[in-house]
Order: C-alpha cells, then sequence, then structure tokens
C-alpha cells in the first residue's frame, strides 16, 4: 500500500499496465526500500551498545537464551561455560545421494555411470560420490 497508488493488487495485471503506472511502482518500491534501510541504520546506530554487548556475549557463549540475553544487557555475568574455539571439533562424514550436490556421477571404465570397475557395488559412496 502507499499514498500514491493506494491498496490494489498490481501484480495480477502487471503486463497490461501503462509504463507511466510501472514507474510510479517502482518509485514507491524504491522508496518503501530507502525509507527502510534508514529506519534500520538508525536503529542500529542508536542501539550499537547494546548490539557490542550482544555480540560479544555471543563469541563467548555461542548460544543465548532470551532470558541470558536480558540478563547480559542489564550488565550481568553469566553463569556459563564459555566456548573453546581452540578445541577442534569433529563434523560426522556424510553421504549425499544423487543429485543432492557434490561431483556428478562419472562413467566408469565401462561406460556405465557409478560403476567403479572395481567390484564396488556403486551404491557404497553415494552414487555420485559426493561426501561431507
Amino acid at each position: 500500500m502507499s499514498e500514491t497508488l493506494g491498496q490494489a493488487d498490481l501484480a495480477s495485471y502487471y503486463e497490461s499496465l501503462s509504463s507511466e503506472t510501472k514507474q510510479q511502482i517502482e518509485h514507491e518500491v524504491r522508496k518503501l526500500l530507502d525509507e527502510s534501510h534508514q529506519r534500520a541504520t538508525k536503529v542500529l546506530k542508536e542501539r550499537r551498545k547494546e548490539l557490542d554487548i550482544i555480540a560479544k556475549s555471543l563469541v563467548d557463549y555461542e548460544v543465548l537464551s532470551l532470558d541470558e540475553v536480558q540478563r547480559v544487557l542489564k550488565g550481568e555475568k553469566l553463569q556459563k561455560l564459555k566456548s573453546s574455539p581452540s578445541m577442534p571439533i569433529k563434523l560426522p562424514e556424510i553421504t549425499l545421494p544423487p543429485g543432492f550436490g557434490g561431483l556428478p556421477p562419472s562413467p566408469g571404465p565401462n561406460g556405465v555411470e557409478g560403476s567403479s570397475g572395481q567390484g564396488e557395488p556403486s551404491g557404497s559412496k553415494g552414487d555420485d560420490g559426493a561426501k561431507l
């Protein structure tokens, strides 16, 4: 909705609108985006201190509940273990099914997709061989 264009479903018949009306729509959309950007920037600048406090707490603790965020903003210290980024994290190995990313299957020596020619079943590593 805009003061200029009012409440109307202009998307349903956009192709049949005049170029002048399309320009008005584009102008109104740009105006809404600019106003939203200015409003978001203003809030972030006004709340910079709180933003920095929450950001530092998230770096220290990784996860905060609503109650913890409110306590941190009040200046309270949390009785919570800090995260240890120096400790390595072992991620599980995931084999993706065909068509879900990774490398496309390549023809094996016999020209058959997924055939390794080594006596392995073609699906033992995923048909596309993709692993995470």
